[in-house]
C-alpha cells in the first residue's frame, strides 16, 4: 500500500480598496508549507514580508 504525501496550505484571500468602500481588486492565492511548520509562524512570516517591504499590517482575526 502506498503512502500519499501529507501536505499544508495556506489560502489566502486578499482585496484592495478605499477605507470602507467595497472591494475594486480581489485576490485569492494558496502556497504550500510544511507540515511540521505551526500556523502562528507562517503569519509572523507573512507579516514580517509585508512590513519589510513598507506596507502596514494589521492583522484582524
Amino acid at each position: 500500500m502506498e503512502i500519499d504525501r501529507i501536505c499544508k496550505y495556506c489560502h489566502v484571500s486578499a482585496y484592495v480598496a478605499y477605507d470602507n468602500c467595497s472591494p475594486v481588486y480581489k485576490k485569492t492565492f494558496k502556497f504550500e508549507i510544511s507540515p511540521s511548520t505551526h500556523n502562528s509562524i507562517i503569519w509572523d512570516k507573512i507579516i514580517k514580508i509585508l512590513k519589510k517591504n513598507g506596507i502596514k499590517v494589521e492583522l484582524k482575526s
